[in-house]
């Protein structure tokens, strides 16, 4: 059986393709029900382009075309003894799924995680969204007895 992800590569974010990513991640946050709001994804996608550690965006292309986007973003954590990386955002447009390009787009992930000194890396999965999280599982990532909590500030 072919390898239907083959054709699947990844295209780091350069300063001509930020409006294609603000396009992306406002219709991955339309489909999960995500606040979006654009001044935050600019920043964003701005502080990544400005280089530095703090984040990498890569589009997901397939045969040339953009199939979706990989956001890996850098941490540190004592008790993994240094990198602690996780894996912010993955989208694959609908008419691109079922391909293999979000498990692609996993192990690219954490091959470039690796590569830049991961020990860990982590994600998250929205409640309900059982193909993610059966992707997840299938890929090896566990829950486990800690729960996320956050604060904006």
């Amino acid at each position: 059986m072919p390898d239907r992800a083959a054709a699947t590569s990844f295209v780091p974010l350069d300063p001509s393709g930020k409006d294609a990513a603000l396009e992306l991640i406002r219709a991955y946050y339309a489909e999960d029900g995500h606040e979006f709001d654009a001044a935050v994804a600019l920043r964003a996608l701005d502080l990544i382009l400005a280089g530095g550690s703090a984040g990498h965006f890569w589009f997901i292309s397939a045969g040339g075309a953009v199939a979706g986007y990989v956001c890996l973003c850098e941490g540190f954590s004592l008790e993994t003894g240094g990198g602690d990386f996780y894996l912010d955002e993955l989208y694959v447009i609908p008419e691109f799924r079922n391909r293999g390009m979000g498990r692609a787009a996993i192990m690219f992930a954490e091959a470039e995680a690796r590569r830049l000194g991961a020990r860990r890396i982590c994600l998250e999965v929205q409640d309900g969204n059982g193909r993610a999280g059966n992707l997840y599982e299938a890929l090896g990532y566990r829950h486990h007895a800690r729960g996320l909590m956050s604060r904006n500030l």
